[in-house]
């Protein structure tokens, strides 16, 4: 009880400073301490965000701060407390729906933590990621959010070294020296294969990127665990497309021109997708009657076409939270309980998938 009585007794300090005088200057937090009635220490409890201050004296020291027109100096506080309240996100690009979701989920984290966000963009290049975030790293950022670009791994040893913390968000391998969060990616390519068998779907077509890649190897793989189930396995070939939605719609065209056109494909990113739907609609095929359709990724121009298409959905905002979690334990340097977290994906029917509205037999 005395500790608590005392504590409350030093928020309280006498006002005998004019406040006047903090009008006709720079104000600072012995200023707002006088204003609002409560400790220097309250004050700079206040403007750090830190937790130990009682909603009550928060808000006297806001207004105070408010009234006065104080505007915090971030560089010199961020050479006291070594920290500069600076997250630095990095995606090789915004154009994939998926990396956009995870950017405004961050920047809506920031904003809530009080902390600023700083984005940036890879494209897919190595030396271009490498330039990038040195730049980050030179402007003395508190931690890293990094989707790799797919040829990034050479550049992790040396994140490593910089000794900022960094998580590494969905392109994860089987074995990652730094802390890492994704979709289960063979859990989601086995959900999209058992929806599409379940629907009646025999011949189905799974398109993806490489093997060499490992998450899209393990969707791959998560799919042909479906079709062995199934008893399907010998009627579902697996094509390995490029990342370029041209070459990707130019394949997709030969591969339904084929004798034994697929049922059904499964595209396994959103990438493949956009080659795949307007390769479909050039050969005038309908939806599901000519061809069913699923989807790896949920974005919104798949909910505009009639029909809507089905989708594996990889939970952005989940995703992303659970990024922003494990980095500021780390910043804080705290030990992760789980260091590499794997989510799992969401089945979302659409008619795409519909076999019960209507198929033309295929060729």
């Amino acid at each position: 009880m005395l500790a608590g009585y005392y504590h409350e007794a030093s928020d309280h300090v006498p006002v005998n400073r004019s406040m006047e005088d903090a009008r006709l200057r720079e104000p600072t937090i012995h200023d707002i301490a006088q204003l609002a009635r409560v400790s220097v220490g309250t004050v700079s409890n206040v403007l750090n965000s830190r937790q130990s201050v009682r909603e009550e004296l928060a808000l006297r020291v806001t207004n105070a701060a408010t009234k006065l027109g104080y505007r915090r100096n971030l560089n010199a506080a961020s050479l006291r407390s070594n920290q500069t309240d600076t997250i630095a996100a990095v995606v090789p690009n915004i154009e994939n729906a998926f990396f956009a979701e995870l950017v405004s989920a961050i920047e809506r984290l920031g904003v809530a933590d009080r902390r600023g966000v700083m984005f940036l963009t890879t494209g897919e290049d190595e030396d271009r990621a490498r330039r990038q975030i040195h730049g980050l790293i030179s402007r003395r950022i508190d931690g890293l959010l990094l989707v790799p670009s797919f040829d990034f791994l050479p550049m992790i040893p040396e994140l490593q070294r910089y000794g900022v913390p960094v998580v590494l968000l969905d392109r994860v391998e089987a074995r990652n020296p730094l802390p890492t969060v994704a979709v289960d990616n063979r859990q989601a390519g086995r959900l999209g294969g058992n929806h599409l068998f379940e629907a009646g779907y025999r011949r189905v077509a799974f398109f993806g990127h490489g093997h060499e890649r490992w998450i899209l190897n393990q969707r791959r793989e998560g799919f042909l665990d479906a079709a062995r189930a199934a008893s399907a396995l010998e009627l579902c070939p697996a094509y390995e497309l490029s990342l370029e939605p041209a070459e990707i719609r130019e394949t997709t065209v030969r591969i339904l021109e084929q004798g034994a056109r697929p049922e059904a494909i499964f595209a396994a990113s959103n990438i493949a997708a956009k080659g795949v739907i307007p390769a479909i609609q050039s050969l005038g095929l309908k939806v599901p009657e000519d061809v069913g359709l699923l989807v790896m990724d949920d974005f919104e121009a798949l909910t505009l076409l009639n029909p809507a298409i089905t989708v594996v959905a990889q939970p952005s905002q989940r995703i992303a939270e659970v990024g922003w979690r494990m980095l500021r334990s780390l910043i804080d340097g705290e030990d992760l309980e789980e260091p590499h977290v794997r989510l799992l994906a969401t089945l979302i029917v659409r008619g795409s998938t519909n076999r019960r509205s209507g198929r033309r037999s295929g060729r």
